[in-house]
Order: C-alpha cells, then sequence, then structure tokens
C-alpha cells in the first residue's frame, strides 16, 4: 500500500467501508445511449488489456471523506462502482469474498441498497456461466418487482452482461486482480478532511470546485462580448453571474432533484435553458436546443444583457407578490412549449420596458392579459410563436398600463381575434367598476378556462351593451360548478344532458365533435371550453336548469331522465347508451354522417373503422341480454355497416329503420316505430 492510502479497490475495501452517499446521482456507467456506450467500452477495454498485458491501468483521482473507517466518495462513485461490479464477477465462485464485498454500499435508494446487498450475497447463483447476467438477476426469487425502474440497477445490470462479454475469456481472472506486483487497476486516493458534512461537502466540490467546460466557454464568450460595450457593467455582470444567479438556480435545482438525487450539471443546464429561450425569443437562434454552438455572439446587443439582467435580479428577489411571474420563467426551464416562450417574453419585456423596477399594479395589468391573450390563442408551431413575440413586441409601448391601451381600439397584430375582444370589454369595465373587476379577476383565475370568460360576460349585456355584474356571477358560479382544474367533472354525464336539449355539436373538418375534455385541443378537436365560451343557445337552456349550490351529477342525471326524445333521433343513442362513447378516441369524440346515417367515428378520420351509431346502439342492448352478436370487419366512408346476430341473421340500419335478412339474404323483419332499437331488439327476443 503507498504509505497510509489505499492504490487499489482490494486495499481500499480492506481499510474502508465505501458508502455511496444518498446526495450522489445514480450509477450512469451503464446506460444506453451512444455516448455512454463509448465510455463503457473504452473503460473496460482498458480495464481488460491491463489484466492481459501485465501494465497497469490508472483511473486517476478517487477523492473523499475518510472517517471512523468509512469512506464517502465525492468524484469517483462511477469508476468504483465498474469496479465493484468487475471484482464481485471475478470473485462470484468465492464464498469467502461475501463480507469483503459487503463492504461496499449503496445508500442513494433503498431498492439500490438492498439489490447490492442481494447480488453479493447470491452472485454464485446469478453470475455462473451460461446466461447473461442481467436475465439470471431478473429471473431470481429476490429480485423485487419495480427494482429495474431503478436506473442505478438498470445499469449495473447492463454493465455486468457487458463485463461478462470482455472478461468471460479470461482463466483466472480472480488471481489476476490480486496480483500484487503486476496491480493491473490503480488510483490515485484522495482523502479531504474537515470540510463538513456529505451532503454539503459533495455540493460544494463537484459544482464549484470542478471546471465545466462547456459551460465555462460559453460563458467567458458572453462575457467577451458584454465588455465591448461597458467594463463596469460588465464586472457586475460577471459577479451576479457567479453570485446570487448561480445561488437562484442552485436553489432550483436542489429542489427539483426529487428521487433522483442532486446533480450539480442541473445548475449549468438551467443557465443554458434560461438563455436559450432568451436568444430564441430575441430572434438569435431558431431553436433553444443545442444552440451552443449557433450563437453569433458578436450580434449581441447591449440591450440584450440589459434585459439578462432585469429578468435574473428579478428572479431573485424573495417577493410573493411577484411570485405568479416569476414561476412563469423559472418553470419554463425545462421542456419548454411555444406558449410558455411566449409568456417568458411577456416577462423581459416588461422588466426591460420597466428598467428592472417592476410596479405591481401595471405588472398585474400587464401580465393578466398576456396570459389571457397566450392561452387562448394557437401557438403550436414556429410561425406562430414568432408572430406572438412580434405582437408582444409592439404592446410593449403601453407597458406601462396596458389596461388603458385596451378601453379603446388597440391594434394587436396576432392573438386570437375573439379573445383580443374579450380583453376590450373587460378593459372597460375594469376601468370603471372595481366591484365588477374584482369579479372578473375572480372568474379569470378559473385553470380550465385560463382567461377566457365570455361563455358568461356576453349573455350578461343589457339592452344598452352594458354587462351586469350579478348576471355575469350567477353565470360563472353555474360554468365553474361543471369543471375542476382540468376536465369537466362529469363529462359523458354532461355531454348527454347537453344532448337532450338539442344537437350541439360542433363542426371539426367534415365531422361533429361532442367536443373533447382538453381546453388546450391538443388533438384539433374543438372542446367543451369552446363550447362554453361560444354562448350558444343550447348551452344557454343547460345552464338556466342548473343549480350552482347544489351537487352536479345528480342534477344531469335527472335532466337525462326527465328527457323526451324519439328513439329515431340519434341523439337518443347517446342519451341512452353511455358506453357508446367508449367506442370513439376522447381526444377527438368525432361523429359524422355518412350515407345519411350518422357515424361514430373511432379516431380523427371516417377512413378507418367506424361505427353506424343506431347499429352500436342495438348491439350495446342486445349485449345487455346476452344475445350475441359481430360487427363486419368492412372499413372506411362508404362502408354499408352490417351486424351479424347469432351467427345466421343480418342486420342494416337505413332511414330511420332496421333491416334484419337471413343468411340467404330473405327479409325477415323491418322496424316501424319511433323506437326502432327497442323494436328490433323485442323482434330478436321473440325469434330467439
Amino acid at each position: 500500500m503507498n504509505g497510509q492510502n489505499p492504490s487499489n479497490f482490494v486495499e481500499l475495501l480492506e481499510k474502508y467501508t465505501v458508502e455511496i452517499p444518498i446526495i450522489q446521482r445514480d450509477y450512469a456507467q451503464g446506460r444506453q445511449d451512444v455516448h455512454t456506450d463509448n465510455v463503457r467500452s473504452n473503460l473496460l477495454s482498458d480495464l481488460r488489456n491491463a489484466v492481459l498485458d501485465g501494465e497497469s491501468v490508472d483511473l486517476n483521482f478517487i477523492y473523499g471523506k475518510a472517517e471512523n473507517g468509512k469512506f464517502i466518495p465525492i468524484d469517483g462513485q462511477q469508476r468504483l462502482t465498474t469496479l465493484f461490479l468487475l471484482y464481485l464477477y471475478a470473485f462470484r465462485d468465492d464464498g469467502a469474498k461475501t463480507q469483503f464485498l459487503k463492504r461496499f454500499t449503496y445508500e442513494t435508494r433503498i431498492s439500490s441498497e438492498i439489490f447490492f446487498r442481494q447480488l453479493v450475497e447470491n452472485r454464485e447463483e446469478v453470475l455462473a456461466a451460461g446466461s447473461r447476467p442481467s436475465e439470471q438477476i431478473k429471473d431470481a426469487a429476490w429480485f423485487a418487482p419495480g427494482w429495474d425502474q431503478d436506473p442505478t440497477v438498470r445499469s449495473a445490470l447492463v454493465m455486468l452482461d457487458a463485463i461478462k462479454d470482455y472478461f468471460s475469456d479470461i482463466e483466472d481472472l480472480e488471481k489476476c486482480l490480486l496480483d500484487k506486483e503486476h496491480d493491473p487497476v490503480k488510483f490515485q486516493f484522495l482523502n479531504i478532511e474537515d470540510l463538513g458534512m456529505e451532503d454539503s461537502l459533495y455540493i460544494k466540490l463537484n459544482a464549484r470546485g470542478k471546471p465545466l467546460t462547456e459551460f465555462e466557454n460559453f460563458k467567458a464568450r458572453l462575457i467577451g462580448r458584454l465588455k465591448a460595450f461597458d467594463s463596469d457593467f460588465s464586472k457586475e455582470f460577471e459577479q451576479l453571474f457567479d453570485g446570487k444567479w448561480t445561488d437562484l438556480f442552485w436553489g432550483e435545482a436542489c429542489e427539483k432533484s426529487g428521487d433522483d438525487g442532486f446533480d450539480p450539471e442541473r445548475v449549468d443546464s438551467m443557465f443554458y435553458a434560461f438563455f436559450g429561450i432568451f436568444l430564441m425569443n430575441h430572434g438569435m437562434i431558431e431553436n433553444d436546443i443545442k444552440w451552443q454552438n449557433s450563437v453569433d455572439y458578436t450580434k449581441l446587443s447591449e440591450d440584450f444583457f440589459y434585459s439578462v439582467f432585469y429578468t435574473l435580479n428579478f428572479l431573485c428577489q424573495k417577493s410573493e407578490v411577484y411570485h405568479k411571474e416569476q414561476r412563469l420563467i423559472l418553470d419554463a426551464l425545462g421542456n419548454t412549449t411555444y406558449r410558455e416562450r411566449v409568456l417568458f417574453h411577456a416577462v423581459t419585456v416588461y422588466l426591460y420596458r420597466a428598467r428592472g423596477t417592476a410596479e405591481v399594479s401595471s405588472m398585474k395589468s400587464w401580465m393578466r392579459i398576456m396570459k389571457n391573450l397566450a392561452f387562448n390563442s394557437e401557438i403550436d408551431n414556429a410561425v406562430r410563436y414568432r408572430s406572438a413575440i412580434k405582437s408582444i413586441d409592439e404592446l410593449s409601448e403601453w407597458w406601462m398600463d396596458l389596461n388603458s391601451y385596451f378601453e379603446g381600439n388597440p391594434v394587436v397584430s396576432f392573438f386570437d381575434r375573439e379573445q383580443v375582444e374579450e380583453e376590450i370589454v373587460k378593459a372597460r369595465i375594469i376601468s370603471s367598476d372595481s366591484q365588477f373587476a374584482e369579479a372578473i379577476y375572480k372568474a379569470e383565475a378559473n385553470p380550465y378556462f385560463s382567461g377566457q370568460i365570455r361563455g358568461a360576460l356576453y349573455p350578461a349585456r343589457n339592452s344598452d351593451g352594458s354587462c351586469d355584474r350579478k348576471s355575469f356571477v350567477c353565470r360563472w358560479r353555474k360554468i365553474e360548478s361543471l369543471f375542476s382544474e382540468k376536465r369537466p367533472i362529469a363529462g359523458n354525464l354532461m355531454r348527454r344532458a347537453l344532448l337532450t336539449f338539442g344537437d350541439y355539436t360542433l363542426q371539426v373538418s367534415a365531422a361533429h365533435t361532442l367536443c373533447v375534455d382538453d381546453p388546450d385541443e391538443a388533438a384539433h378537436t374543438p372542446g367543451l371550453k369552446r363550447l362554453f365560451s361560444q354562448c350558444g343557445s343550447i348551452v344557454k337552456e343547460f345552464l338556466d336548469v342548473i343549480d350552482a349550490e347544489a351537487e352536479i351529477e345528480p342534477q344531469l342525471q335527472q335532466i337525462i331522465d326527465n328527457a323526451e326524445i324519439s328513439g329515431r333521433d340519434w341523439r337518443s343513442c347517446f342519451i341512452r347508451y353511455p358506453s357508446l362513447f367508449k367506442y370513439m378516441n376522447p381526444r377527438h369524440l368525432r361523429i359524422r354522417s355518412l350515407n345519411g346515417e350518422m357515424h361514430i367515428i373511432r379516431n380523427q378520420w371516417a377512413n378507418g373503422y367506424n361505427f353506424d351509431l343506431f347499429l352500436a346502439a342495438l348491439k350495446e342492448e342486445m349485449d345487455r341480454i346476452n344475445i350475441s352478436s359481430e360487427w363486419d370487419d368492412e372499413k372506411g366512408s362508404s362502408a354499408q355497416h352490417r351486424l351479424y346476430v347469432e351467427q345466421k341473421y343480418i342486420v342494416m340500419f337505413y332511414k330511420e329503420r332496421f333491416y334484419v335478412d337471413d343468411e340467404k339474404q330473405n327479409s325477415l323483419f323491418i322496424s316501424r316505430t319511433d323506437e326502432p332499437v327497442r323494436e328490433t331488439v323485442q323482434y330478436f327476443t321473440e325469434i330467439l
């Protein structure tokens, strides 16, 4: 042993119990991606060559905190874990090494800790010649369900398979690794003492002591560009970058670590995400994914740096007043949508105009209108995103009092015209009636409707064009009582109740939809949010009978139970047979009249499988009374659908009538009443 310090894995475990602390990230050298595959292949090749060629391989520094017979790695966890798995494989038939191997432990997750302990105790069974180790381990009785969801366990399984591939043909692998003269695998051990508790020690050294080349290069080029404008400002900018701003993202990264443990690289990733969105919003890059090498730093203006400066300082403020606005920025630093980028821009543009000094009423008014416009406009592609950014830049001239601008006849170049009109109506009310304004703010806070409240506002208009506050509040309470934060409280029950008042469906392409739950209409199919915002007569009649103070579902069921509707009306099928909704994709809920008959469209288009609505209702009723029936296999918009009953009767529906033929196509029955489904079922109960 080199002095008192171990220089290889055996010496390390003879002297210390090695504990991978909870703050460490998961074992990663077994991940399956191109980069990690190369790292794993190169490392195992080096280790194999060292074992066979008689030359040592140096794995560089392994450093951490050693105290009371325990060693906690700060840097070197990945290499140590790979060495542990290699020695575990080499000692698979040596029962005397069990206690020795148990001196290597994982504290990152309970599942990881128990897995490695069980692996040590059962290594001879699962690492024997033959099957791949991962297969043997997963089939073992001790391998718990769910362990393969632990990233460390998954990586260990991949690495064990790779170790077997590289080392299974080496005779006396155990002796080779224990050869003290040869000493094939070495490392430089460093004990860092008296730097505090393990968690804080790990964070300090990994995130602030180690060079992060790519990120430091980005920062240097950024600061270098700023120095071309103002050396004093660049000094302050750089000091904040290394101080308050890093602390900001440090705290965010810690909060978002969750069960995976803290990863210091998240801090850099958050900086990258922040600047990526900023650069994209300013038109400096086409997208904010892997953009680092596509920036022309010479095009960054001094105004750009001041905007960054104002925004990051604003985020560092600990203020409940601006918490929502701050979260619009911070929550966007991930898998960002176009809409989130637009709202990010709305905040930063205001801060730039305000020179970093936000004024509560001014900013709240600006962001209220910006959010209402952004959440209620389609911003689902790059062209619309760019148009939204341009529109915000144009509106920023009125950053100080955007509500006053909307009182007049504002020029808004992009956002949804109906939403702009709604904002104009609300702006005029807000400026003249503070009590009504509070009711509007409260309604706009509803997360399902996201600021779109014209479904209650427009019907509250008086003959002179003004709006009645009490009427608005009453109607809004009814609407709000029907929806939770993300969906209707009883979606299909409400659709059936609505159908009792008439055909409320909305057109989408050549079909109609019963209106989906999704308020964002991600599948480009109109939703219930749009339906209730259109102020149609059917929705009005429906809301007139709703009591916002009473439980909703019993009211909806009562509406359905009291409905009087002909069995020949296609609406009766959905009203009476709620199971028909299962025939449709809930992201579309589409129906279409084909060949004169209403059909259920399974997905988005009618050229795939679809179902005659009345035949589907008939099948549901016959299934209920145990009469067997099967659909034909035809699909497409021109198909003439049939139902085969008890394998010997053919049923079709045409012009409000059912037709029943036998196998030879002899006509047996034609429905003639206003209740064709019930009449046809009665026919079959009599003949079967």
